[in-house]
């Protein structure tokens, strides 16, 4: 009878065991469910993170292109900020900063972000490297410098005075002035004094062995500007160009070849219509070979940027050019009032009226301003070689 009473006093055990072990469940289940929608949310965030560091990464490949153009008018330490830009149809974004370093160096940062389901950011990274600006150096110490012995006279007049292009506000305070002619000869054949202006105290400098080096970018560096030519003309010899910054509709600066190859850009800032202010072409001019030597052309031209003459080159009356000339054969006489302001390095010059018909007067101002212009438009920006990345 004792054993009988001892198994009916545990009656109801089953009831705390069940409910104990659905404690138990529940917790476990409660734990795996915590610790999965972590991980689920860990990933989400090392997935938002990683594509925001890749759209951020995808600014600076896209934004180092366009260095240059954001950072034009910075002061040393100023900054410039890019528009917020889509990547495709994707809800990643980026946002580039420039800050101007010094005249050749820029920091771009590149802040990127991508949008979660309801719309707001939910990751954003930053990343930076250093731009090195890349441009041709070509320091012009006379108006005119010429491999070979010039000859100048009748009415051209060589300035060597700084001037800054009529119209033209972008341009600092005009410097010191510079010889009018350099040369490596031991003579230069200039007629009269008129023939001559500058401010500096040397007028004509010869048996300049500093000159020899335009030889190397007679050389190489007019070739490698060619092979980046805007416009490139294969003319006969003799040929006349004529050169027009009105081509162009109203309200754009019409670049497209053929048809407008001869819009060279707008010097005198007369047609603020057409935009072709800003415009700063490099133009190859290749008169064919007569007797194995490049023949010459003639110049009736309104232009601006960087010319580039595979021959000998004469101007006509109207002409108004302003930046650099580089010219492989002879800077040759002129007819009628032509002015050229800027820089010219050319094999020999041959100015002088004896034997020609120069009618009018050319004119030849040096001016620093509109050299380093035309050379700054083909400035490039490329990421500096080395310790140039930076992420935080």
């Amino acid at each position: 009878m004792s054993m009988h009473r001892i198994a009916r006093d545990q009656r109801g055990i089953a009831l705390p065991t069940a409910l104990f072990a659905l404690v138990v469940i529940g917790a476990l289940v409660g734990g795996i469910f915590f610790t999965a929608r972590i991980e689920i949310k860990s990933g989400e965030n090392t997935m938002s993170g990683a594509r925001a560091t890749e759209a951020a990464q995808g600014g600076l490949m896209m934004g180092y292109p366009q260095v240059l153009s954001l950072a034009s008018g910075l002061a040393d330490g100023q900054s410039a900020t890019g528009t917020r830009t889509q990547i495709g149809t994707s809800a990643s974004y980026y946002q580039v900063t420039v800050t101007q370093l010094n005249r050749y160096m820029y920091l771009l940062r590149s802040t990127g972000e991508y949008e979660g389901r309801s719309g707001v950011v939910s990751a954003r990274r930053t990343v930076a490297q250093l731009i090195k600006r890349y441009m041709p150096e070509l320091n012009l110490q006379a108006g005119a410098t010429v491999v070979g012995t010039p000859n100048i006279g009748g009415s051209a007049i060589i300035d060597g005075s700084d001037h800054t292009p009529p119209g033209w506000t972008n341009c600092a305070a005009p410097g010191a002035g510079v010889p009018g002619i350099r040369t490596n000869a031991t003579t230069a054949n200039v007629s009269k004094a008129s023939n001559i202006v500058t401010d500096n105290p040397t007028e004509v400098v010869t048996s300049d062995t500093s000159v020899n080096n335009m030889s190397a970018v007679l050389d190489t560096l007019f070739y490698q500007l060619a092979g980046q030519a805007n416009i490139t003309l294969n003319v006969a010899d003799g040929a006349t160009l004529t050169a027009d910054p009105n081509p162009a509709a109203a309200g754009t600066c019409n670049k497209t070849l053929p048809t407008y190859q001869y819009n060279w850009g707008d010097p005198t800032r007369s047609s603020p219509a057409h935009a072709c202010e800003n415009y700063f072409p490099i133009v190859y001019v290749n008169p064919a070979m007569t007797g194995g030597l490049h023949g010459a052309v003639k110049l009736h031209v309104v232009g601006q940027g960087v010319l580039l003459i595979n021959g000998d080159m004469e101007v006509n009356a109207g002409s108004n050019f302003n930046g650099l000339i580089l010219i492989r054969g002879e800077f040759g006489k002129a007819n009628g009032n032509t002015t050229i302001t800027g820089g010219v390095v050319s094999q020999n010059a041959d100015l002088d009226a004896s034997g020609s018909n120069v009618t009018g007067n050319l004119t030849l101002n040096y001016s620093k301003c509109a050299v380093t212009t035309a050379l700054n438009n083909l400035a490039v920006s490329a990421p500096a070689a080395y310790r140039g990345f930076i992420q935080y």
